[in-house]
Order: C-alpha cells, then sequence, then structure tokens
C-alpha cells in the first residue's frame, strides 16, 4: 500500500518584506504569485518551485533562471529583483507584469503588428545574446504584452550560459546537454541532443512568429510529436508560408522563413542579425528626404539634415540605436576618418529622433563639441532645454554635478534628451583642465541609466584610454565603447553609389565603381578621401546623361592625388603674401603634437589683409571650415585627411616643428599677458626673446606682434636706463632708480617662486605615486610570472600568490595619480618660466618633471606622450647631456657556443608599426665584446650563422645605454628537423598595451611586459592532414576512430571517412557543403583566387586537446620528433612577434590578403575556408614561422592556470582583432572545432662541434 498523499506546501502570507495577494498563474513548474513588496511599496510577481519538484536539480534551475536575468537589464526582457528560500523552499522575485501572454491574442494578426511584436522580442533577444545567455523555450506562452504594446520576455527557466567564440555567433560548445523545451518550438538540432546555440533561440522565435502571422504553427500535423517529427527532416518545409510578392507580410514571411531553415547555418547567426534584418524591413516604408546640392559630403561630416544620403553603416547604425535603449552612455570609438561623427549625426541621431528608444519618450537630440571650455558649451547646449539661464545652470552644475542630470530626468515623462558630444579628444587637446574635470563629473552622473536621458559621444580611438582616468568616468568608460572599423567593400561601395542612386545618377561603369572603392581599402583617411573625391566627380559629372565619368576621376589625377593636387590648387591661386599667410593660418590651426585645433578669427590675426585673403581662400576651397560659436566665428582644419593626404602641408608641419614650439608659446604667453591687462611683469626677457629669434619669422597676430613688441621695447628701456644710470644721472637718482627696480624685481621674484614652490609640492606628490607605481607594476609582473612558472610546470611558487590583476589596477591608478601631479607641476613651472625664462631652477625642475613622465608613459604603454616630453626635454637640454642620455648607443657583448659565428646587423628604420629592416652589416665573428651601436637605441635583429651550424635569428629592442650579453647555442643544421625553424634563449613583449577593456573582457591577455624564453623548436607550419592521417593510419583501429578528426555544429562540419582507396574529406565551413577523396583538390566556389586547393596540405582542425596530445605523445613515442609537446603561450607569441609589441607576425597592419581571415575573400560565405599551409607569406614571422595569423587556430599551453585549455592565432573566420597575435581563446579540453587545429614544438638540440 501506499503512503498517504503529503499535504501541498502552502508559502507563508507574508515573508521577508513581502506580502502574497494573489495566485497568479500555476504550471508544471510552480506557482507565480501577484506579492507586494512593503519596503519599496511595489508590486511584483513571486514565483515558487512547486513542492513535488523543489529538489535540488530544480532549485539550480531557479536560480540559473536568476542569475541570466540578473545580467540582463533590456526593456524587452523582464527585471529580477531578488532570488532567495522561504522555509526551504526557493523563490524568485520579479517585476510584476500586467496583461496578457502571446497566446492570448487572437491570431493571425496583421503583418504590421507582427513586425512590431517581432521587433521587440527580437531586441529583448539580442541582448540575451550579447550577455552569453540563451533561453532555449521561447514560446507564446514566454512572452508577455503590456496594455502599451509592449512585449517582454518572460520564463528563463531554461536558461543556459554559453561563451562566443569572438568574431562569431556561434558558442564555443558546451558538454552533451538534455534536451529541453516544449515540443513543438524546438529547433531540430536540439531534438538531436546536439548543443544549443543563438540560431536555435532564432528557429524558436521563428515559429512563434509563423503562428502570429499564418495563425497555425509551421507544420500541420495532427499532434504535436507527430509535427516534431516532420519539422526535425531536412525535407521539412513549413506550409502555406512561401511568400508571393513585395508586400510588408511577404517580406516578413521570407524572414520568418529564414528562422526556421532546417541547416543552422542557413539561419539567421543570431538575434543581433535579425533584428537588424527586421530593422530595415520597417525602415523601407518610410521614405526619407534627400537635400538638394551635391549629395557628397567632401572633407565634412553629414549631419542629420543629409540621413537620406548616409549609407553604408546599416549595421552599426542599428547596433548603436539599440546599446542606446538599454545604456545611458554609448561611447563611439576608432581612428580619424572612420566616419564617426557622421554614424552619429547622420545616423543615430536622427533615427532616435524618429524611432525613440522604446521608452515612450519623444526624443531631442542636444549637440556640443568640448572645446575649450566643455563645461561651458555643455551647460549652453542643454540651458534652454530645462528652460533655465546658462548662468544659473552653470552655477548648480559647478555647485553639485549630478544637478544636470537630475533635471534632464525631472523634464518630463514623455520628453527625452540625446546628448550628443562629438570629439571628445578635445578634453586632451584643447580643454582647460579644471573644465574638463568638472565637465566629466557631470557626464559620469548622466551614464547613470534613467528613462528619458542617453548620452552618445565620439572619441579617437588613441585617446580612449585616458578617458577612464578622467574623476566621473572611470567605470563607465569600458562598457561604453563601441568600436567603428574601417568600412569594409561592401560598405565602401554603398557609400559610393548610394547618394548618387538616390539622386538619378550613375557610374559610368562598374569598374569605376571598383576604382574607387579599391582605394580607399587601406590609405589612412581613406575615407574622407575618397568622399572628397566624389564630391569633386559629382561637380564634374556629365548632367545631360547624368553620368559620372571615368575621364573625370583621370582628369582629377585619380583618389590619390586628388586632396593634395585641390588644395595646391587653391594655394597656387594666391598672391605670394596671401600663400605665406596662408602657411601661417594652417600651422596655427593644428597643435605642436599634431592635432586639429579650432580658433577664432581674431586669434588667426584676421584682421590682417593677407591673412583675411588667406582665410577666404581656405574656406572657399573646403581646407577650412568656420562655424559660429556664441558670437565669435571659430576656424578648424576640415579634416585630419589633410594632415596625412595634402603632402604640402606634411612638409610645413614637419619643417616647422620647432617654428610651431615657439609660436604656442607666444601664444600662451601673449594670451596671459592680455588677460592680466599687460603688465611689464609678463613681459619676456632676452633669453625667450632669443629662442623667438632664432626660430626665424614667425607668422603672428596682432596680440602676439603687440607683446613681443612690448617685451623688446622694454628690453631696450632697461638697457638704457641702466647705461644712462651709470653715465649721467646722480647717485640719489640711480639709487631711487634702482630701488623702484628692485622693488619690481622683488615682486617679480615672489611671484615666480610661489609658482616653483607649488611645483614642488606637486613634484613631491608625483615622486611618491610614481614610486607606488614603479612597485605595483614590478609587484603585478612578478605575480604574472609566478602564475605561468605555476602553469607550465606545476611546481609551487613561493611568495607570489594573489591576484595580479588586482595590483595592476593598483599600479595604473598610482601612474594616474602620479601624471596628474606632474601635469600640475608642469603647467607651474611653465608659467614661472613664462615670468623669468632665466631661472635655471625653473628649467631644472622641468626636466626632472618631463623625465618622470617619459618613465611613467614607457611603463604603462603611452608612446605619444613620451615622444612628446622627449621633445621638450630637447629644447631644456642646454649642454647636451639629456641627448646624451636619451641617446646613447647600446652596446652588445655577443657570443655563440660554439665560438666563431658571423653576427650580422639589421635596423628596424621603419615607421612604427610597419617594420623595415635595413641592410645587413657584418659584426664580424663570435666571441663579439663591447660593439657599441651608433645607431642608438631601437629595433634590431642579430643573425648568428656558421658553416654546419643551424642559423639563429635574434631580434631584440634596445634601450639606450643597454648592455646586451647573448649567449647563442647554435646546433648542427643536421640536428634540426626539416620544416622546424631554431627559436634561440631571448626576451621578447609579452601581452596587450591596448586598453583594459579590450585587453581583458576581448584579447584576455596580459598587460605587456618583458617575457625570456629558452631556446626551442617550433613547426614552420600548422600540421596537415597529410601528417595527421600519417598518424591515423600508424594507430589501431578503436584508437584511429577516436582520433579522427570530426565535428557538425552552428560553427561548421567536417569529416574524415576512410575509403579503399584513401581517405574522404567532408568540409563546411559556413554553408556549403565541399568533398574530396585523396588526390582530389577541394574547390572553393565563393573565391576568385586559390579556388583550387591540395586540402592534404590544409592544416588539421576539428580536433580537441586531448586528440592534439595523443598526436604529440605519437611523435615522440614514434621517434619522429623526440619530446615533440605543444607550445607554451610564451613560446608561440616570441615566434609570432619576435621581440616587440607588434600586433600581427608582420607589423601592426593586417590586410586581406596577408593571411587568411575573414576579410580575405570578400567574407564570401563560399570562399570561407583553410588555405594551403604557407599560402600568405607576407604574414611571415620575424623568424620566418608561417600563418601565426588567421587559417586555423592552434591548441597551446596556458600561462595562466594549469591545465587550461587556450587556442591562439585567429583563423580564417575570425575578424583582424580576434587574428592579433596578443589574442587569447581559452576554451574546453574536448572541444572540436572546424577552426582550431595544432602546431608542434619541441626542445631545441644540444650544441655539439661539426666534425
Amino acid at each position: 500500500m501506499s503512503g498517504p498523499v503529503p499535504a501541498r506546501w502552502e508559502p507563508p502570507p507574508a515573508f521577508d518584506e513581502y506580502r502574497l495577494i494573489r495566485l497568479l498563474g500555476e504550471g508544471g513548474m510552480g506557482r507565480v504569485y501577484l506579492a507586494e513588496d512593503t519596503a519599496l511599496q511595489r508590486r511584483v510577481a513571486i514565483k515558487f518551485i512547486g513542492a513535488e519538484r523543489s529538489g535540488p536539480e530544480q532549485r539550480d534551475r531557479l536560480f540559473a533562471e536568476a542569475r541570466a536575468l540578473a545580467r540582463l537589464r533590456h526593456p524587452n526582457v523582464v527585471t529580477v529583483y531578488r532570488v532567495s528560500e522561504v522555509g526551504a523552499h526557493p523563490y524568485l522575485v520579479q517585476e510584476f507584469l500586467p496583461g496578457i501572454s502571446l497566446r492570448g491574442l487572437p491570431a493571425p494578426l496583421p503583418p504590421e503588428r507582427v513586425l512590431a511584436i517581432a521587433l521587440g522580442l527580437a531586441r529583448g533577444l539580442a541582448a540575451a545574446h550579447r550577455a552569453h545567455v540563451l533561453h532555449r523555450d521561447l514560446k507564446p506562452d514566454n512572452v508577455m504584452v503590456l496594455p502599451d504594446g509592449a512585449v517582454k520576455l518572460v520564463d528563463f527557466g531554461l536558461a543556459l550560459s554559453w561563451t562566443a567564440a569572438p568574431g562569431d555567433a556561434a558558442p564555443a560548445l558546451q558538454p552533451t546537454i538534455p534536451i529541453a523545451g516544449t515540443r513543438g518550438y524546438m529547433a531540430p538540432e536540439a531534438l538531436r541532443g546536439e548543443p544549443p546555440g543563438p540560431r536555435g533561440d532564432v528557429y524558436g522565435l521563428g515559429m512563434v512568429l509563423h503562428e502570429l502571422l499564418a495563425g497555425h504553427r509551421p507544420f500541420d500535423e495532427p499532434t504535436a510529436s507527430g509535427a516534431m517529427e516532420e519539422a526535425g527532416t531536412p525535407e521539412a518545409r513549413p506550409s502555406g508560408a512561401e511568400p508571393s510578392g513585395s508586400g510588408l507580410g511577404d517580406r516578413l514571411r521570407a524572414i520568418i522563413l529564414r528562422c526556421l531553415e532546417y541547416d543552422p547555418a542557413r539561419r539567421f547567426a543570431s538575434a543581433d542579425t535579425l533584428c537588424a534584418e527586421l530593422e530595415r524591413l520597417k525602415e523601407d516604408g518610410a521614405p526619407i528626404p534627400v537635400p538638394p546640392g551635391n549629395p557628397y559630403r567632401g572633407l565634412q561630416a553629414f549631419d542629420a539634415e543629409h540621413r537620406g544620403l548616409f549609407f553604408g553603416r546599416g549595421a552599426e547604425l542599428r547596433t548603436i540605436h539599440e546599446r542606446l535603449r538599454a545604456q545611458a552612455l554609448v561611447l563611439v570609438a576608432g581612428d580619424s576618418g572612420v566616419g564617426k561623427s557622421s554614424l552619429c549625426r547622420a545616423g543615430v541621431s536622427p533615427l532616435v529622433t524618429q524611432a525613440g528608444l522604446g521608452d515612450g519618450c519623444a526624443y531631442t537630440v542636444l549637440s556640443l563639441m568640448p572645446g575649450r571650455r566643455p563645461l561651458t558649451a555643455l551647460v549652453a547646449a542643454v540651458a534652454g532645454r530645462l528652460g533655465l539661464s546658462e548662468e544659473l545652470l552653470a552655477a548648480q552644475v559647478r555647485h553639485e554635478p549630478a544637478a544636470m542630470a537630475r533635471a534632464l530626468r525631472a523634464a518630463g515623462p514623455t520628453r527625452g534628451t540625446l546628448l550628443f558630444i562629438d570629439q571628445l579628444e578635445e578634453l586632451f587637446t584643447q580643454s582647460e583642465p579644471d573644465e574638463a574635470s568638472a565637465f566629466t563629473q557631470v557626464l559620469g552622473h548622466l551614464a547613470i541609466l534613467a528613462r528619458g536621458v542617453r548620452t552618445l559621444a565620439t572619441v579617437r580611438g588613441d585617446y580612449f584610454t585616458r578617458l577612464a582616468a578622467l574623476p566621473g568616468l572611470e567605470d563607465e568608460v569600458a562598457r561604453a565603447l563601441f568600436l567603428v572599423k574601417p568600412l569594409g567593400p561592401e560598405g565602401t561601395r554603398e557609400a559610393v553609389v548610394g547618394p548618387a542612386r538616390v539622386t538619378g545618377v550613375a557610374f559610368e561603369t562598374e569598374a569605376l565603381v571598383d576604382t574607387l572603392v579599391a582605394s580607399s581599402a587601406h590609405a589612412p583617411g581613406g575615407l574622407p578621401i575618397l568622399q572628397f573625391t566624389l564630391a569633386e566627380l559629382w561637380d564634374a559629372r556629365d548632367r545631360t546623361a547624368q553620368r559620372i565619368r571615368e575621364a573625370s576621376l583621370e582628369a582629377l589625377g585619380g583618389v590619390a592625388g586628388a586632396l593634395g593636387r585641390h588644395a595646391d590648387g587653391a594655394l597656387a591661386a594666391l598672391a605670394p603674401d596671401a600663400r605665406l599667410a596662408a602657411r601661417g593660418l594652417l600651422l596655427r590651426l593644428i597643435s605642436p603634437e599634431g592635432a586639429r585645433v579650432r580658433r577664432t578669427t581674431r586669434e588667426l590675426g584676421a584682421e590682417a589683409s593677407a591673412n583675411r585673403i588667406a582665410l577666404e581662400a581656405l574656406v572657399r576651397a573646403r581646407l577650412v571650415v568656420v562655424r559660429q560659436d556664441g558670437e565669435a566665428h571659430v576656424h578648424e582644419v576640415a579634416h585630419e585627411a589633410l594632415l596625412e593626404g595634402w603632402s604640402t602641408l606634411r612638409g610645413w608641419l614637419e619643417a616647422a616643428r620647432q617654428e610651431r614650439q615657439v609660436l604656442e608659446r607666444v601664444r600662451l604667453a601673449a594670451a596671459g599677458w592680455e588677460r592680466a591687462d599687460r603688465p611689464a611683469s609678463a613681459l619676456w626677457s632676452r633669453r625667450e626673446l632669443d629662442v623667438v629669434s632664432a626660430a626665424g619669422e614667425l607668422a603672428l597676430t596682432r596680440q602676439e606682434a603687440a607683446f613681443l613688441k612690448a617685451s623688446r621695447r622694454a628690453l631696450r628701456r632697461t638697457f638704457a636706463r641702466r647705461l644712462g644710470l651709470a653715465l649721467a644721472l646722480p647717485l640719489t637718482a640711480m639709487v631711487a632708480g634702482g630701488a623702484a627696480w628692485l622693488k619690481g624685481r622683488h615682486a617679480l621674484e615672489r611671484t615666480v617662486q610661489a609658482h616653483l614652490d607649488e611645483a614642488r609640492a606637486s613634484i613631491t606628490e608625483a615622486r611618491a605615486h610614481h614610486a607606488a607605481a614603479k612597485a605595483a607594476r614590478a609587484d603585478a609582473f612578478q605575480r604574472w610570472d609566478a602564475r605561468g612558472e605555476r602553469a607550465l610546470t606545476g611546481a609551487p611558487v613561493v611568495g607570489a600568490g594573489g591576484e595580479p590583476e588586482e595590483t595592476w589596477a593598483e599600479a595604473r591608478k598610482r601612474d594616474d595619480r602620479a601624471d596628474d601631479a606632474y601635469q600640475r607641476a608642469t603647467q607651474a613651472l611653465d608659467t614661472a618660466l613664462l615670468l623669468d625664462g632665466s631661472r635655471r631652477e625653473a628649467r631644472g625642475l622641468l626636466a626632472e618633471v618631463l623625465t618622470g613622465r617619459m618613465e611613467l608613459a614607457e611603463w604603462f604603454f603611452r608612446p605619444g606622450q613620451r615622444r612628446e616630453a622627449l621633445r621638450r626635454l630637447a629644447s631644456l637640454d642646454d649642454d647636451g647631456a639629456g641627448q646624451r642620455r636619451f641617446l646613447a648607443p647600446p652596446v652588445l657583448d655577443l657570443a655563440t657556443e660554439p665560438p666563431g659565428a658571423e653576427v650580422l646587423l639589421q635596423r628596424d628604420t621603419g615607421e612604427p608599426g610597419a617594420p623595415s629592416l635595413s641592410a645587413a652589416i657584418s659584426l664580424g665573428l663570435t666571441p663579439i665584446a663591447a660593439h657599441a651601436l651608433a645607431t642608438g637605441p631601437g629595433s634590431y635583429v642579430l643573425t648568428f650563422q656558421a658553416p654546419g651550424l643551424t642559423r639563429a635569428v635574434l631580434p631584440v629592442v634596445l634601450a639606450a645605454g643597454e648592455n646586451l650579453q647573448a649567449r647563442i647555442p647554435l646546433p648542427r643544421a643536421a640536428d634540426v628537423p626539416e620544416g622546424f625553424v631554431y627559436i634561440p634563449p631571448g626576451r621578447f613583449l609579452f601581452g596587450s598595451s591596448d586598453d583594459e577593456a579590450l585587453r581583458r573582457e576581448f584579447l584576455q591577455a596580459p598587460p605587456l611586459r618583458q617575457v625570456t624564453t629558452g631556446g626551442y623548436l617550433i613547426a614552420r607550419h600548422e600540421v596537415t592532414f597529410a601528417e595527421w592521417l600519417a598518424f591515423l593510419d600508424a594507430l589501431p583501429p578503436d584508437a584511429q576512430r577516436r582520433r579522427t578528426p570530426g565535428v557538425r555544429s552552428t560553427a561548421g562540419a567536417l569529416a574524415l571517412t576512410r575509403e579503399t582507396s584513401g581517405w574522404r574529406l567532408m568540409l563546411q565551413p559556413t554553408q556549403h557543403p565541399l568533398y574530396a577523396s585523396s588526390g582530389e583538390p577541394i574547390r572553393y566556389p565563393g573565391r576568385d583566387r586559390r579556388a583550387v586547393q591540395d586540402w592534404l596540405r590544409f592544416p588539421i582542425s576539428a580536433i580537441s586537446l586531448e586528440d592534439a596530445r595523443a598526436y604529440l605523445a605519437w611523435l615522440d613515442r614514434s621517434g619522429r620528433l623526440p619530446g615533440a609537446r605543444l607550445c607554451s603561450e610564451y613560446e608561440w607569441e616570441r615566434a609570432a612577434r619576435g621581440a616587440d609589441a607588434r600586433l600581427f607576425p608582420m607589423g601592426d597592419v593586417l590586410a586581406p590578403d596577408d593571411a587568411n581571415f575573414d576579410e580575405t575573400y570578400g567574407r564570401q560565405p563560399l570562399g570561407f575556408g583553410p588555405d594551403e599551409v604557407g599560402a600568405h607569406p607576407a604574414s611571415a614571422s620575424p623568424f620566418g614561422v608561417m600563418d601565426l595569423a588567421g587559417n586555423v587556430i592552434e591548441w597551446v599551453r596556458s600561462v595562466r592556470k594549469p591545465g587550461e585549455a587556450v587556442a591562439r592565432g585567429g583563423s580564417w573566420y575570425y575578424d583582424r582583432i580576434s587574428n592579433r597575435s596578443n589574442s587569447r581563446m581559452p576554451n574546453e579540453p574536448w572541444l572540436r572545432d572546424i577552426r582550431i587545429g595544432l602546431r608542434v614544438c619541441a626542445p631545441a638540440p644540444a650544441p655539439r662541434h661539426t666534425p
């Protein structure tokens, strides 16, 4: 007999801070109650697991749901507040959603309504996928429709975390996971028990949308199980769902059909891509007005009125719009000329104005640029919106930085504000430090998410990391980042043909379009120069035929020279005096650091006739733009592309570098003299005036000329007074005059001394933080070194425990504080030297400050700051001692075992990031002692060679005055196996100097530091299929089956099968399977080059780390390669980078055909896939190792923790940044992936004397 049935557990009517009101619903997993949160006085929904299901598994499931939802904050996803237990019964507290589920809507619905629902669900699902959460149970019952029509995803009870491989929407696969979900809405691969991924959620969403649009589920079967059996076959096709036209309903059906493809690879890769397609469908119905005139903007940014002419950035536009729905602050970062401002001005801002952000607010866009006084600019932009005077609002925010954010949030329930701040880098290049600090504190409060207030900003990529050091933004910068990459070929094509198309103009030939697209592929500033060329071509179009002719491009001299020729032509039309004035004006519009700056008409001295004529000509030629700023006209160089693309200007800048530094000092001194009402004490002494005279003829404004004239007049008066007093005046008069002079001199001394005292205090503070930064940096690096030793050897390491990232964060904090104190000291010393340039003490202190800043910049990866400090230091180096210190020749002490090897030396003479080696010179035979390199510090390559011995290459970065002592073992050439490269003992730079968010979250790399390795061997190529098949053929049948590569997943498929005559490969990189047997090539249908290849020379892939270890053990055991092993991360990265911090094996730029990555074959779905090893020699490393970028990722030994499975090197499917040499990809050791393969390392042979 069975026992008594236990009584059903009922939750108490009140517990913790909750009071139950009524039961909302009950199902198989438990009950949901409406409750009141008595602490916060709001209604919530509380979900309990049923008593019969309250075991450990169900409890874990509820807590998993809470964790999944806690990572999400999105208008289309239910919000979770808390998870806890009462009486050993777990419960989940989430927002109460009044309304009905989708199941309650009368289907079919009109296409317009289905589209609106689809957009909401796709946005919510995209947010979940970005948070690495899969829903896995999408169905109408799990979608709530609120009274205002908005939709929300609920019930994440089957949610699962997953890890996306960088650059790919597919997840890193999990171990086998039980089938879960609701039959009738599950994807076919989920039914087969395959690991879940985003495409499974896309399938479930497609099922839901089909039911809403058609009124029934896609597969007409009498039972749910029957429907599922049919849906789980390749032949299954949704009945009655074929699109039959081009109307909204038919286009929506086509999108739904793609969601329901049997093959996951043919579906949308993620909810983000689905969302983008739905957004396009929604936007297509709304015509966008096109302004009259030239549709190309030349060197100017697109504005909101040009939205109808802005093409090529659809995906980025929709992603930023979606980010703004859920984030208060989005920082759009990218290289100069990449199109950040245009994307925000012509894309995001009008889209937010038109479509809103899903919170019921109608948005107004307020735009500003920081300039010299960023807080003043911010107040001016916002005051009118709040109905306040600028004076009152400025006083409020200076007293309380949160006041502006609070006022904007209180502006009204339906009044939204999008604050757009363009060119945030001006906080560093132009803004007054106090204003910049106050500005970012206000911005930090605006970055707190609240209804109706959003901030969008652009910043040049090289200034992005510095934003995190500003007060108020420390914790916001990393999560706000949106990186804008250069336009790809398709985007560029749209940007070329789109504006002409909407205005009824066509290009004469496709070849002309191809030429224009190709012109901007890799050139710095390529896009604005292309836009400039297009604007010129438009003006030269055939107006009768409405065609843009190839002859017009030829007449311009092609894209590359069009801008320079246009600019030179504008100068040539000027009279000689105006041409000279134009040079001076352009130099004034560029800072000594090489950045564009804005100047008012008065600051440019446009009152002078030649200056006025030149300025008007530069504006007419679109080389300089003018804007109204209050009552003043402000000018700036039209685009940074001019600084690189106009050789005349580039030459002027190089020739006038010292002149511009002097000119900047004159400008600052004259401005201070003017502000202080022209006191005699602020005039310059003979020392400063001599520097001005040595700089030659300067283009001065009236104010600056007046300052120098007054200084020289005062100097002459002083000389005359002293001479007259000495020769003619009575003694008493001399005493009286001397007393007056002494009184003024003493006043000046006191002022200068006050600035020197302020500087000393700042220097004392800086020294303390400097020393602490040095100690914390060394401690962090020691911890990383200890962690690496522990990971590689397994041996415990004494005295180096703790988390290195925490210590590194402390080092960076101390660095920020030291640099801030150094900056304050610099300002005080600059002021002191302006007042009295003869003070040697001030010059000595400034040299100390600059030296400290140089050291910090070197430690914390700010090369631009180091170069600038070194330039300034040179101007203080009266006796050349500083130059000798920083340019002292390195000294080499070199030996080999055995001795007698010739040493060749090459120096890297290329630009930063673009290595170029000089011709080799011989240093003689080893040993070589005390050889000084007259060429100074820098990057070098040493090559050691001798008959019968292995040639050894040693890249080194040598510091000033360093004594490099290298002892290089040279094994016999016969002892190094064919196909392997010998890497001698040496040092290199390991890790990343990128901003902290990119380094930690994406690259997952430690900070850049010097690491030393012993000598080792590394394979020149990745292990090939031919080599792996030799391994398989040597194994017994059971082991052969276990080690045969193979995978079928959302990331692609690969299968190897044995035939009577050999092996047969099935390779499916994306959508289309490719087949070839032994002796047959693989043919890629989507390629225009390397379309036919020998697959036996492909790198092996779809092998797990365990498979790789078995192969290496076989190599060792069989005697083919004694000691064969996985490369460590240190060994792999050193082989890739040589010695310096290059991003890729050949430098910092990776062109599409340099390696096999996502851009190599135009991102064509049928072009993806591996290449034969060695097919891309352009990306050979400094040691001659091939394919360390692209082709396949390679298993390596982790230096982070013992047993961690890590792959390095990017692949044919990943983007450029994922193919960096410092990008790490942790995985699972059992994982097989079509993109992961292997490279072999081994111990270096011991040197032996040749017979």
